[in-house]
C-alpha cells in the first residue's frame, strides 16, 4: 500500500528495516564535514583567513568547483542515507528539524563493527527531541536536559504552544 505525501505526491512504503541499507563503516554524513574541511584549507593562507581574491592566490577555478562538488555530493549522500528514518507520521517541518539532528550527531553515533546500535540510540534522542517538541509529550529530566543540550543551535519556527495539567490546574 502505497501512502500519500500530499496533493499529487505518493511514496512507496518502506521496506523492513532488515533489508534497508545499512551505516557504512566511515559514516555518509562524515563526508560533508570532511569536505568543508579541506575546501576551506584549500582557500585559506597560512594566518588562516579566506583569500579574497585570485590576484592573491586564490585557488584556481577547477580546484575550486572540484571541492564545492566534492562538498554538495557528501552532504546529498548524508540527506539521503538520513531519509530512510523519515517516519511516514512526521509533518515535512518536523522531519526537516529531526533531520538536522541525526545529521549534525550521526559521525558521533557511528555503529561500531561489532554492532553497538549507537545508530538506534540516535535515532531514539531525535525522536524524543521531535515528540516533546511538536507533540508535547514529557519526558525524564535528565533525558529532556541531554537532547534539549544535543539540539542546541536547532532553530525551529512555529512550534506549537502546549499547556501543561499543572499549568491547568493553577487556573
Amino acid at each position: 500500500m502505497q501512502k500519500s505525501e500530499g496533493p499529487g505526491r505518493v511514496r512507496p512504503p518502506r521496506p523492513p528495516r532488515a533489508l534497508q541499507t545499512s551505516l557504512p563503516e566511515q559514516s555518509l554524513a562524515a563526508a560533508a564535514p570532511l569536505a568543508a574541511g579541506r575546501w576551506r584549507s584549500a582557500c585559506t593562507e597560512g594566518g588562516g583567513r579566506v583569500r579574497p581574491s585570485a590576484a592573491e592566490g586564490a585557488m584556481v577555478g577547477g580546484e575550486a568547483a572540484a571541492a564545492v562538488e566534492e562538498l554538495v555530493s557528501g552532504v546529498r549522500q548524508a540527506t539521503d542515507f538520513a531519509e530512510q528514518f523519515r517516519s511516514y507520521s512526521e509533518s515535512e517541518k518536523q522531519w526537516k528539524a529531526r533531520m538536522e539532528f541525526i545529521l549534525r550527531h550521526l559521525p558521533d553515533y557511528r555503529d561500531p563493527p561489532d554492532g553497538g546500535g549507537r545508530l538506534d540510540q540516535l535515532l531514539s534522542l531525535s525522536m524524543v527531541w521531535a515528540n516533546h517538541l511538536f507533540l508535547g509529550c514529557s519526558y525524564n529530566k535528565d533525558l529532556l536536559d541531554k537532547v534539549m543540550e544535543m539540539a542546541d543551535g536547532i532553530e525551529v519556527e512555529d512550534l506549537p504552544q502546549f499547556t501543561t495539567r499543572s499549568e491547568l490546574m493553577k487556573k
